[in-house]
């Protein structure tokens, strides 16, 4: 695997993606339960919308990277550029994660209901998020050539021509 293959993005993307899966498993709201009880604390795993979705993305973002620069298979043609995607992916997953941080958490119904406090993880990840959300900025402005989707994934080949009679579909 040639390192030198991948941009400041791909790297900028590849390493707070480590460190955004390492914050989902530390705790992001934890309550102190006081003289000899202990604490409790809710991990990124714990959250769907603002937790394991910003995952999924990351994910997608990291498998696209993997899949361009390491491998011969043509990526698919979207509406959007991959570095269109990126960003999007980006934005997406640093706001869920700071608006994870910025809205009170808390745990229970009616009067057994407690407010949690935030705890370091939540503090990592959201750090973790917002460089995702850089390195998806980065690659939408990656000149395009730099992605190599499609039919001009293999050197010295053509689009297909278009269709005679000059009708399009």
């Amino acid at each position: 695997m040639d390192l030198n293959k991948l941009s400041t993005a791909d790297k900028v993307i590849g390493a707070t993606s480590l460190v955004f899966l390492v914050s989902l498993f530390l705790p992001w709201w934890g309550i102190d339960l006081g003289a000899g009880f202990g604490t409790a604390s809710n991990s990124g795993w714990d959250y769907f919308l603002t937790g394991i979705l910003p995952f999924l993305l990351v994910v997608v973002m990291l498998v696209q990277i993997i899949v361009d620069k390491f491998t011969t298979t043509p990526l698919p043609q979207i509406p959007l550029t991959w570095g269109q995607v990126h960003l999007i992916a980006g934005i997406a997953v640093a706001v869920l994660v700071v608006l994870r941080l910025l809205v009170p958490a808390s745990e229970g119904s009616g009067a057994f209901e407690v407010d949690l406090d935030r705890q370091y993880g939540m503090f990592v990840a959201a750090l973790a998020a917002i460089g995702v959300g850089v390195g998806g900025f980065l690659k939408s402005k990656e000149p395009e050539e730099a992605y190599t989707g499609g039919p001009s994934a293999y050197p010295g080949t053509q689009p297909p021509p278009p269709p005679p009679g000059g009708a399009s579909f």
